[in-house]
């Protein structure tokens, strides 16, 4: 009986030493399976914690498999392995830009306006109110709208820059003669919205149908919440400002379909790739999210989306339930497209309107009606200067504590003004006292156009990151005349100052233009050559972590993007140039040769598609200058 046992136990044994041995046998097998890809004799500048430079990286699916010398990562070459000598070119990780505005529009040339769901004014011959008010009559004429049926006027004119006699006439015409029973004069059956030459969520004008729909919906909220301008006898003229933008934005204004966004959609990508950048941040409506998914199920998209779900904020009556049932939303979605934040878009103005503590200059187009800015987060402003009602609440700084209660990151929001990150600052240190430290974690402010030094301790012990755009060094000269020579030297984009308080500052352009950017933080030169905040300048490897491994920390995936790294995702791109030792300068002039996005190679550079006859099957073969060329002539993104 024993003897049987024994046999019986060993049978049993036997059984298990072959399983396991089969399976070691596979176990190691797929261990040692061939690369999808290698790129070697280059030199791969890895991003990782040590800065290291390698030789050669493997990418088998879409992971990157290998990083080393080229003996080692060859090894894992096997029959089918497309192997591609760099020839000493140098290889970055895909590079990020963590404010990128996602319209598509400006592809849109040969769409019809209904296809565009939005209407031009043209305000070059506009005198009088009334050649505004033919304009829309001529449209309603031209398109037979049904009584009833929302229109979106976009006013072509723009208050954004300096004031002078132009401007001085139509922001009279604009925000003193238009009003929402003038505008029924041209529109009695139509509600419509129309643009006041600042971006939308910071101002708009509405007829009285419009209007009506608005009060009916949402008049409560907004007498708390406002904001919106009175007439002499206390009325609602039509004009409003956020919070009460945000109704009409999210729910009634007309949008482009999906389907008519996805071609545009593409070709932003592909402009996206031609100069290595394989991810975007961005705060985006539901409608520009579901044309991304679109692209993605049909197998076109070229680059990862994280963005700021913002259809919440400034609908969401009930702040306290709303955000409970928002609670996990933030990290939701795929490593494609998932959602970094639930954000309210902006919390100042821009340009002469951003939210200031400093004494201004008055020299901006409109900054009679908005001598401290457009200051959301201030509890005292209510709109523009002596239009605005009275309003008892404060959402942006309500949302905020919201947020924080139920740790819902705030992220990718315009925030310009030194006194709103003054005041965003001060608020996290109230939510941290009241709800600990993790209830804000991640939190961020985005743009950095003017940043107080002075505040960046204190920012960085509360654990605050910033996106930050280079743009501003552009603009210094103006920002001298509207702040002083001072404020332009010191608080536009203190990047070095960042880092040198512990902070990792994301980089963000709000374009395809990767290397004009950074090479702008690192001479920090106007168009003029004219040096703004020289203390401030980066090096080159500080300047790439902002756009990758930083920028991987502030869309919330450090652990697989951001460098290239074993384990990691495999988006990369290899340049024309040794990135590391070309002069600050000619880091503008960098081109992209190849970039790969999730394993894929998806862009080669002509030259290079030449020289290796390289041309894979969907990917784009162009340069970044051709492809620009497709533009409705202007180099912007929209938003």
């Amino acid at each position: 009986m024993s003897r049987r046992r024994l046999t019986a136990g060993f049978a049993a044994y036997a059984v298990r030493l072959l399983f396991w041995t089969a399976f070691s046998t596979c176990w190691l097998a797929a261990q040692q399976q061939p690369a999808d890809l290698i790129l070697n004799n280059g030199k791969i500048v890895t991003v990782d914690k040590n800065f290291s430079i390698a030789q050669a990286v493997a990418v088998t699916g879409n992971t990157i498999t290998a990083v080393g010398s080229d003996a080692d990562v060859l090894k894992l070459a096997g029959p089918s392995t497309q192997v591609i000598d760099l020839k000493g070119r140098t290889v970055v990780p895909g590079v990020m830009d963590t404010h990128h505005h996602y319209s598509g529009l400006e592809y849109g040339g040969k769409l019809t306006e209904p296809e565009r769901a939005v209407y031009a004014v043209d305000w070059r011959g506009v005198r009088t109110k009334e050649d505004v008010l033919n304009q829309i009559k001529g449209f309603i004429d031209k398109y037979k709208f049904k009584p009833g049926e929302w229109i979106h006027f976009d006013n072509e004119l723009t208050f954004q820059g300096e004031g002078n006699e132009t401007t001085k006439l139509q922001g009279d015409i604009l925000f003193n003669q238009l009003n929402r029973w003038e505008l029924d004069k041209a529109a009695p059956n139509n509600p419509i919205i129309m643009s006041e030459g600042i971006p939308e969520y910071n101002g708009l004008l509405l007829n009285g149908v419009a209007m009506d729909i608005l009060w009916k919906n949402y008049g409560n909220f907004i007498k708390q919440n406002g904001r919106y301008w009175i007439d002499s006898a206390g009325r609602p003229d039509g004009h409003i400002e956020s919070v009460a933008t945000r109704p009409i934005l999210m729910k009634y204004e007309p949008q482009p379909t999906p389907e008519t966004l996805v071609p545009l959609f593409r070709m932003m990508q592909e402009e996206m790739v031609a100069n290595g950048q394989t991810t975007i941040s961005g705060r985006y409506p539901a409608f520009r999210v579901a044309a991304l998914k679109l692209l993605e199920s049909r197998g076109q998209l070229l680059g990862r989306t994280a963005y700021g779900l913002e259809d919440e904020f400034g609908v969401m009556a009930d702040l306290n339930g709303g955000m409970k049932k928002l609670q996990g939303v933030v990290g939701s979605g795929d490593d494609k497209i998932w959602v970094a934040s639930v954000a309210p878009s902006s919390v100042d103005g821009s340009g002469s309107r951003m939210c200031t503590n400093q004494a201004k200059h008055m020299t901006g187009a409109i900054d009679g009606l908005y001598p401290m800015g457009q200051c959301y987060q201030d509890g005292e402003f209510r709109g523009a200067a002596g239009k605005g009602a009275a309003i008892p609440k404060n959402y942006y700084h309500d949302w905020l504590m919201a947020s924080a209660k139920y740790s819902i990151r705030f992220a990718n929001t315009h925030m310009s003004g030194d006194r709103s990150i003054n005041q965003f600052i001060k608020t996290i240190g109230d939510a941290q006292a009241q709800y600990g430290a993790a209830s804000t974690k991640y939190w961020a402010s985005d743009h950095c156009v003017l940043v107080n030094p002075a505040d960046l301790p204190k920012a960085a012990k509360l654990g605050i990151l910033f996106s930050c755009y280079s743009n501003p060094i552009n603009n210094g000269a103006e920002i001298a005349r509207d702040y002083g020579d001072n404020v332009a030297q010191t608080f536009i984009s203190p990047v070095k100052s960042m880092v040198a308080a512990g902070m990792h500052p994301a980089y963000e352009q709000e374009s395809s233009q990767v290397w004009q950017g950074l090479s702008l933080f690192m001479t920090r030169k106007d168009r003029d050559g004219k040096v703004w905040g020289p203390q401030e300048k980066l090096d080159h490897a500080t300047a790439l972590k902002m756009t990758t491994i930083w920028a991987a920390e502030y869309i919330l995936k450090p652990d697989k993007l951001g460098s290239i790294e074993k384990g990691k995702l495999a988006d990369m791109a290899v340049l024309d140039r040794d990135y590391l030792t070309i002069s600050d300068e000619d880091v503008a002039k960098i081109q992209p040769q190849v970039t790969i996005f999730d394993g894929k190679i998806v862009f080669v550079h002509t030259q290079f598609a030449q020289e290796y006859n390289l041309r894979p099957a969907g990917a784009v073969i162009s340069t970044y200058k051709e492809l620009t060329k497709r533009r409705n002539g202007n180099g912007g993104n929209g938003g």
